[in-house]
């Protein structure tokens, strides 16, 4: 069973590589990608109803919450960043020339099709097959670590980073709750703080 599982982390790599690697059809290839993702993972979990607790209360709070308090300790460290005499910032302006949404279709794949897709394959589907069989610590530890890796291909330190943070909090949140809505909330939260409210590039 977990040959199966790393045989589609291998093809995710490839999906997202291929993203990252042509910048000019990034808004393309990586909507497809999670496309495909979801698909899988579906298929793979008996389509099991991911989005039946969507409308609960205390998810959407919760979501709400934690994607805003994640975004706040990315604000602080990227404050932090900027005062240090280290040449760090350029990857954070590199990271939103490539994946920062410049069109309403790209905003709309975004909501629609890459937020879910991320949340559905690597915490509902990946993220519980390493739980399931290695524990939880090392589960959500693996599921965060798989997910920041996925995101080396970009070559942008920052991004995969960002990603491993994310990935841990996002991972612990499913773990705790269970809810496949809550992270996606948190997920959908934190990007429209980071791409739409209060972009980190001033």
């Amino acid at each position: 069973m977990m040959k199966k599982t790393y045989m589609f982390l291998v093809l995710a790599n490839f999906l997202l590589a291929s993203s990252f690697l042509l910048t000019n059809y990034f808004w393309t290839l990586f909507p497809v990608s999670l496309f495909i993702l979801i698909v899988i993972s579906m298929n793979e979990k008996k389509f099991e109803r991911p989005f039946v607790r969507f409308f609960n209360f205390p998810d959407i709070s919760y979501g709400i919450l934690t994607g805003s308090i994640l975004y706040a300790i990315f604000l602080v460290t990227y404050f932090i960043l900027k005062a240090l005499p280290l040449p760090l910032i350029i990857f954070v302006e590199e990271l939103y020339l490539i994946v920062g949404p410049s069109s309403w279709w790209h905003y709309l794949a975004l909501v629609l099709i890459i937020i879910p897709g991320e949340e559905i394959f690597w915490r509902w589907y990946l993220q519980s097959k390493l739980v399931e069989r290695y524990g939880e610590l090392f589960g959500v530890v693996a599921g965060a670590c798989l997910y920041a890796l996925a995101h080396i291909w970009t070559g942008n330190p920052m991004l995969v980073a960002a990603a491993a943070t994310a990935g841990v909090v996002w991972g612990a949140l499913y773990v705790w709750k269970n809810s496949l809505a809550l992270v996606i909330i948190s997920h959908l939260v934190f990007d429209i703080w980071l791409l739409i409210i209060f972009p980190l590039n001033f």
